[in-house]
């Protein structure tokens, strides 16, 4: 999860039930209806996709400590990065080496971001793949290998009920939390689409956060 620097920076304040709240409840007599509140009975999320660090990463809000975020008695050096395309999945390889005193583990995440991905309405960035290595002695090296699926780049596009998957460079983003990316690489991938059913069309307007 992300920790905002205050609560009203999330965007799920604007339509969460929290003003009130308590005094509508009326604990002196149970039968009395509670007082009138805004989404009292549920909540529209209307910030779509963008939640948690989807929302503050794209739209560059300050944060008190930012998704993946962990502490170590060690520290790490990503070395070596590659990656290898073949048939439909992308292996992303790279090093991490504890070059800290102390022995210790760290967990490597894998960030994919689409191309044009502001123009198109997607996040500056989404999480596709993470993996933890065994206890490091200081010096020691582990390679660690992360794999994603070409069909894992797709986003759902509620409009045409289908999964979309745009063609052109994708960058892959590894690193220790969303804010922390120690190496980065590219590559290529082919347009494609899946039609599912309409199931996920909304059924009413809401107002819905958009890049552009």
């Amino acid at each position: 999860m992300t920790f905002p620097v205050k609560y009203e920076d999330d965007t799920s304040s604007l339509n969460f039930p929290t003003e009130g709240a308590m005094s509508s409840m009326n604990f002196g007599n149970p039968e009395e209806k509670k007082t009138e509140i805004k989404d009292w009975d549920y909540t529209d999320y209307e910030e779509d996709i963008y939640v948690g660090y989807r929302y503050f990463d794209t739209f560059n809000k300050q944060v008190s400590y930012p998704f993946g975020y962990g502490l170590s008695y060690t520290t790490f050096e990503y070395i070596n990065p590659a990656i290898i395309v073949e048939d439909d999945t992308y292996t992303i390889s790279i090093d991490i080496k504890n070059s800290g005193e102390v022995a210790g583990k760290e967990v490597v995440q894998l960030y994919v971001t689409a191309p044009n991905a502001a123009g198109v309405n997607k996040s500056a960035k989404e999480l596709k793949a993470f993996a933890k290595t065994r206890e490091l002695k200081p010096g020691e090296t582990k390679t660690i290998h992360l794999t994603v699926k070409s069909a894992d780049l797709a986003s759902y596009d509620e409009p045409s009920s289908a999964w979309v998957t745009q063609a052109g460079e994708y960058t892959f983003l590894v690193g220790t939390s969303s804010r922390n990316i120690k190496a980065t690489l590219q590559a290529e991938a082919t347009a494609s689409t899946e039609k599912t059913t309409d199931i996920l069309k909304l059924q009413t307007d809401i107002h819905q956060i958009k890049t552009n």
